[in-house]
């Protein structure tokens, strides 16, 4: 693999791919640098984080390299959507055999800007009226979820990149990532 390409917002997946970076000595680049800095066709490891269902960045990834490994950085301590369920089902890994990975980076509305303050923020109002109209039903996991969105937070952990630098390092890395299939969260 010749390097770790992301797209960042708010800083929770740049983080998330420069401690990367220092685990496996591979490169970081955002994606505009990397334009500059890596051939079409290069072997990366793509990191983007979640909008509107998308991980923002995968597609014009897909097209311009052969990823063989994504990691999804998502607000929830949990991914689900279709795209985790394929990975689940196929033991991490998409249906051509590139690796799929969840990290959960954080939610800094004070850092989105234009059309994506709009849309968090609606997100924000929608994910707390839900939990407010549960009540007593509500889940821990909704609880947390709308504290997140009430206050914001920050859960990017070194250590929830061991599994990822470990595959980076030893992994076989001859599947490929070929869908940018939408992700829930």
């Amino acid at each position: 693999m010749k390097a770790i390409v992301y797209t960042s917002q708010t800083g929770f997946t740049r983080r998330y791919a420069e401690l990367l970076a220092a685990k496996t000595d591979l490169p970081a680049y955002d994606a505009k640098t990397a334009k500059r800095q890596l051939p079409r066709g290069s072997e990366i490891f793509y990191m983007g984080w979640l909008i509107a269902g998308e991980v923002k960045g995968l597609k014009a990834a897909l097209d311009r390299y052969t990823v063989r490994g994504v990691a999804i950085v998502g607000i929830s301590p949990q991914a689900n959507g279709e795209l985790w369920t394929e990975a689940r089902i196929n033991g991490g890994a998409s249906d051509d055999g590139g690796r799929i990975f969840y990290l959960r980076g954080g939610y800094a509305p004070e850092k989105l800007g234009g059309i994506y303050r709009l849309m968090m923020g609606h997100m924000a109002k929608t994910v707390i009226r839900q939990v407010e109209a549960k009540g007593a039903e509500a889940t821990e996991l909704d609880r947390e979820m709308a504290e997140v969105f009430r206050h914001g937070g920050d859960y990017v952990r070194e250590e929830a990149l061991e599994e990822i630098a470990a595959w980076i390092r030893e992994g076989d890395h001859t599947g490929v990532v070929k869908n940018a299939v939408s992700v829930e969260f």
